[in-house]
């Protein structure tokens, strides 16, 4: 009968798109599962920021924004995996230029200092929104996202990479406006 040729048609578009779903999802946890074990090396800060910014400020520049990076001193050095670090900052950069895309002048700020007791602190702030308080305690969550096309990895992904190298990565609520994220090794 044709209804139930309609129905089988609508039946049948719900389990591809079922499918497609599941597929995305297996493929978003094997990215964060099968994440390479650290290869430590000595890590000049400065190298490191530079590397990230050659890949990042073109985007920022473009959408009227900043983004800048500031090392004190200059001389500041980690052994990690310079990829996987590399890695975290971009996915913070990212979901900073995220959360300023409605902003006609987006900044992000990439700072590294050493704090007390001569541990290395990385904060990565922008100028949007921020977080709000209810989402703190579930942003570093796997597959928790506020985003209509996000997957919810990235900043899961961001944990793993730095936890992996020996540090902790901790949302701090900014004095003013935006988000900001520490590192600390």
């Amino acid at each position: 009968p044709p209804d139930a040729t309609r129905d089988l048609g609508i039946a049948l578009d719900a389990i591809g798109r079922r499918a497609d779903s599941l597929v995305a999802f297996v493929s978003s946890y094997r990215s964060l599962s099968n994440l390479p074990e650290p290869r430590p090396e000595l890590v000049r800060i400065a190298d490191l920021f530079a590397r990230v910014s050659v890949l990042l400020t073109p985007s920022w520049e473009q959408r009227g924004g900043s983004v800048t990076f500031a090392v004190e001193p200059s001389t500041l050095e980690l052994v990690a995996d310079p990829g996987q670090l590399e890695q975290a900052l971009i996915n913070l950069l990212k979901n900073a230029s995220d959360a300023t895309a409605g902003l006609l002048r987006p900044e992000a700020q990439v700072r590294a200092r050493l704090a007390r007791g001569g541990r290395l602190r990385i904060e990565v702030g922008d100028n949007g929104e921020g977080v709000p308080d209810e989402l703190v305690q579930r942003m570093f969550t796997p597959f928790f996202t506020t985003k209509k096309q996000g997957k919810g990895i990235g900043l899961a992904m961001v944990r793993h990479l730095v936890h992996a190298n020996g540090g902790t990565v901790r949302y701090a609520k900014p004095v003013g406006a935006g988000a900001r994220f520490v590192i600390t090794f």
